[in-house]
């Protein structure tokens, strides 16, 4: 079903591990996030090597867009993790925002899959070639006449929302400090603009684990769900705070006998503890439970505005060119040896040019002398007069 209203789309990345909260700053950090949208994860081998290799599967084979370690993984970040400005998203965003119009869901998944099965889905096959102008070429099939772009708005805290648990968290297996990673199950919206759609990503760590004891004394899971990320990659800090248990409460009452309703919530606060009597506490990969934003905060959203895809194309070099750029010294010497081979050839032919006259001449007098020689032997033979002084 078409959405002629706001969308919005959440980050690209699958969290493992720490949540990544602070912008990179190395130029490694950056290509490091530049890897993980493209391909799912960091890859190996030099930083040259990876370069070529992320510019060749975003800007073509051969293409690079400047020759410098920095403004090359500056122009690769800027252009596939975090835009520069509202009107030109990233290539992730604009990702996003393509899934959600046509799947209601953000996917998982590496840069280059996600643009082959919208691909997929839209002309019936794959296509190859360079990422910026077949994401380019999408947007133009899938939007028409409209376009997406980054809008800021004021996400307000004790927004209620559903998430979902990625993998098991279970007392008799986990330990303080292990990652807890969440999927955003519901849209959150600030008036018709959609923040974070279902499929966002969070995480958090848990906090706290007590084994059950004699007694029936019972086993306890405490998990700080921390923050999911906005279009932006920019934190939104979340709590299981009053609100959010509040609405699980509703929810277990409701649904009876589940997952949620075999939970008996702890005191209300800012951290959630899952209390069970008497066992371990037990939650499997898909467990869906409620969060809130912990307080207002900026972020972005996405909107769909009149007015066909502006180029986002950024101009290509090619790297083979770039290879061959030289100083100004260099093209001057370089000059220079040419002037100066050329003077040598020329002398050189000079001398060419001389040694064959001689060897004509030579070999005119010598054709000569030979035949005066036939010429006398044809004559009678002259007397010799020997002259004496004496």
């Amino acid at each position: 079903m078409k959405k002629t209203a706001v969308l919005a789309a959440g980050i690209a990345l699958i969290l493992s591990g720490t949540a990544l909260a602070a912008e990179p700053v190395t130029l490694s950090d950056r290509i490091d996030r530049v890897d993980e949208v493209i391909y799912g994860s960091v890859q190996t081998g030099s930083l040259i090597g990876r370069l070529d290799n992320a510019d060749n599967v975003i800007y073509g084979n051969g293409n690079t867009t400047a020759s410098g370690l920095d403004d090359r993984i500056a122009n690769l970040y800027t252009d596939v993790v975090k835009g520069s400005t509202d009107t030109a998203p990233s290539m992730s965003t604009r990702i996003n925002a393509m899934e959600y119009y046509l799947t209601d869901e953000i996917k998982k998944g590496s840069l280059e899959k996600r643009v082959g099965e919208l691909e997929t889905k839209v002309y019936g096959q794959k296509r190859k070639g360079a990422l910026d102008q077949r994401i380019a070429d999408l947007e133009k099939a899938v939007y028409g006449d409209q376009h997406v772009e980054m809008r800021d708005v004021d996400l307000p805290a004790n927004t209620v929302f559903k998430i979902s648990l990625n993998d098991d968290v279970n007392s008799k297996v986990n330990k303080v400090g292990d990652p807890v990673t969440f999927t955003v199950q519901e849209d959150v919206k600030v008036g018709d603009v959609l923040v974070l759609p279902r499929g966002s990503q969070g995480s958090g760590q848990v906090t706290k684990v007590t084994r059950p004891k004699s007694f029936g004394r019972s086993g306890s899971l405490d998990i700080s769900f921390d923050q999911v990320f906005s279009i932006d990659d920019e934190e939104i800090p979340t709590v299981l705070g009053p609100e959010a248990k509040d609405k699980l409460k509703m929810e277990a009452a409701a649904v009876g006998a589940s997952a949620i309703g075999a939970l008996a919530l702890g005191p209300i606060g800012l951290v959630g503890g899952f209390f069970v009597k008497g066992k371990d506490v037990d939650l499997p990969a898909g467990t869906e439970l409620y969060i809130q934003t912990q307080e207002t905060v900026t972020t972005k959203g996405l909107v769909l505005t009149n007015g066909a895809p502006s180029e986002t194309l950024r101009k290509h070099v090619s790297s083979t060119a770039v290879a061959g750029e030289k100083t100004e010294s260099t093209k001057t010497a370089e000059t220079s040896a040419a002037a100066a081979s050329a003077e040598t050839s020329a002398v050189k032919e000079t001398e060419k040019t001389a040694q064959e006259t001689v060897q004509n001449t030579n070999s005119n007098t010598k054709e000569t002398a030979e035949k005066a020689a036939t010429s006398a032997k044809d004559e009678p033979s002259a007397s010799v007069v020997i002259v004496r002084n004496d």
